[in-house]
């Protein structure tokens, strides 16, 4: 039995621990998954609260009921707890204390932008919310900064450009007011945001990066040093692109990505990194990102979630699409899944071995779909033309000159892929890990001890390499392919590093296929500083793994734990699960 239920109540209870028990229950239920179970609990507290004439804990825990309502689908129980919310604002006006007023007023501040992006919440329901934002913000002195920010994302949201527009040149003027920058609520670069990102969605990239040094050069005169640069990271990938800093712009997709992957799991997060791969011709990687969060859309956080994810994916597709056919090359298979079920626009799940053609048209179709909805909902079409812009946006450099590079890859990629190896992944090179090899006979291999010592127990089936012609067959058509590619006169908007990168990664693993262990040391031990100097450390892991190998089998088993000892280092929540599983198994095998 909760102890909020009423059996648990006894008259005299200090309201002060009262209140205080309710809000560590409310922590906890707001810990549990989005569910029947985490409303019904939420429900319950707001009862209790009411009941005991907490009226300020009930605003906060209907704003939750609010919110949540709204990520599971449920408008009405949504609209009808944030009404609940404004009329006790409205006819309560004295029962709360300053302190009280300003943390509902903060929490009021995201109600209008999250509604705004359900097209089931229509457009006067939208308005009274902010109005009401507006009025309970000003009484408890937000500034107007802050509610000029929530007004502006519900333009955005409502189609309606310039008003957003406006709100934006509003903030901009506030910006030219000197403030000391005394913490993160006052970060220059933070107060940019909404500029540079209004900048870069018009593609007015000149505009970003100058927004961009105007905000670093605030920071720099406060002397302060922005904690969570990264926020802005995802805004400067294109821009960066743009203006041929190609391998600035990947250092950026790589931080951004990485913070995006740690610490959300909404689609329209990763929207931004499919676009960015889309605009510089980055297929490999984009499919890669792709596939590692398709599954994040069978719960997308809300309506525009799944639509910003959908057309930035349905991008990519087409983008693929085109380099394929342009080259007259096969087009590869869907090898992953993208689950349909979700609450807001369910369409038919893709499996793997859908055509290319089916994921890309399905998944447009779910953005115009969506797009439709938001227009009908706002009596524009803003959100359908935007979304048409996106789906047909020209990439930073032209199909001629990155032609000879993505050959390069589809042919890289093929001769991989006949071995049983995918072109972004690291492979396991060594005997597959047997516990029945020994009755078979097999030769025995070492592992390593703590101490750094051998110990000789696990046995291993022998290894067979590819046969010599079959081996230097393959290290020549990768040397073919490689050679039709001018590094040098790539585009300046692309990263060559990363591309010369990846070619190479696939070089150590050809060599391994061959026995080379020797070389593979000499070409992949430069490899790891210039992944590190590119802040990929999915590219560092795939190296570490080739070279704990390497050093495993040439019997330098020191050298290969300390590289396994690394390797655990660059492992985040960007890594693959088949680079996680590899890791592993060469953990097994050094004891």
């Amino acid at each position: 039995m909760s102890i909020f239920e009423t059996q648990g109540f006894l008259s005299g209870v200090d309201p002060e621990l009262l209140a205080a028990q309710i809000r560590t229950e409310l922590l906890e239920t707001l810990g549990e998954p989005l569910g029947a179970a985490r409303l019904a609990h939420l429900q319950d507290l707001a009862n209790s609260a009411r009941k005991h004439f907490l009226g300020d804990l009930e605003i906060s825990i209907r704003l939750e009921i609010g919110w949540d309502g709204l990520d599971s689908g449920n408008t009405e129980l949504a609209l009808s707890n944030l009404a609940w919310v404004l009329d006790y604002i409205a006819h309560h006006p004295d029962e709360l204390d300053e302190e009280q007023r300003l943390n509902i007023a903060t929490q009021m501040l995201q109600v209008p932008p999250l509604a705004v992006r359900h097209p089931r919440v229509d457009v006067p329901c939208i308005e009274n919310l902010v109005f009401w934002m507006e009025f309970f913000a000003s009484k408890t002195g937000i500034d107007l900064h802050s509610r000029l920010s929530s007004r502006h994302q519900v333009e955005l949201g409502l189609g309606k450009r310039l008003a957003a527009g406006e709100a934006l040149d509003v903030m901009s003027r506030l910006e030219e007011i000197p403030r000391q920058v005394t913490g993160e609520v006052d970060c220059p670069l933070h107060h940019f945001r909404s500029r540079i990102a209004w900048a870069v969605n018009a593609v007015d990239y000149p505009r970003a990066l100058s927004l961009y040094r105007e905000a670093l050069g605030r920071c720099s005169t406060a002397s302060w040093q922005c904690p969570h640069p990264e926020d802005i990271d995802p805004l400067l990938m294109l821009p960066q692109a743009w203006a041929g800093q190609g391998d600035v712009a990947w250092r950026a997709h790589e931080r951004s990505y990485r913070h995006q992957s740690e610490s959300s799991q909404y689609l329209g997060d990763i929207a931004s990194q499919l676009r960015f791969c889309a605009a510089t011709w980055s297929l490999d990687e984009g499919l890669e990102i792709l596939h590692a969060h398709a599954h994040w859309f069978a719960n997308p956080e809300d309506p525009w979630d799944l639509l910003v994810a959908a057309r930035a994916a349905a991008a990519l597709l087409r983008r693929a699409l085109q380099a394929y056919r342009n080259l007259d090359t096969t087009v590869p298979e869907l090898d992953f899944s993208i689950p349909g079920n979700n609450p807001w626009f369910a369409f038919e799940s893709l499996q793997p071995g859908a055509s290319l053609a089916t994921a890309q048209a399905r998944l447009e179709r779910v953005a115009r779909g969506l797009a439709l909805a938001f227009d009908a909902r706002n009596g524009n079409n803003t959100i359908s033309m935007r979304t048409a812009a996106l789906l047909n946006q020209t990439p930073l450099c032209s199909w001629q000159s990155v032609r000879s590079l993505l050959r390069a890859h589809f042919t890289v990629a093929a001769l991989l892929g006949e071995h049983g190896f995918h072109h972004g992944w690291a492979a396991w090179l060594l005997p597959a890990l047997d516990e029945g090899a020994a009755a078979e006979g097999h030769v025995t291999h070492g592992s390593l001890r703590s101490d750094g010592g051998v110990a000789l127990s696990r046995p291993v089936p022998g290894f067979s390499l590819l046969d010599f012609m079959r081996s230097h067959s393959a290290l020549t058509r990768f040397h073919q392919a490689v050679s039709e590619v001018n590094f040098v006169s790539l585009p300046r908007e692309i990263s060559a590093d990363h591309h010369w990168l990846l070619f190479e990664i696939s070089h150590v693993a050809l060599l391994g296929l061959g026995g080379h262990w020797d070389e593979m040391l000499d070409c992949g031990l430069p490899l790891v500083d210039l992944a590190e100097s590119l802040d990929s450390r999915r590219q560092s892991l795939r190296v570490a793994c080739y070279l704990i190998q390497a050093y495993w089998q040439l019997g330098r088993l020191g050298e290969a734990r300390q590289w396994l000892i690394r390797a655990d280092d660059f492992v985040d929540a960007t890594t693959p699960a088949e680079l996680r599983m590899l890791l592993e198994e060469l953990a097994l095998l050094a004891g």
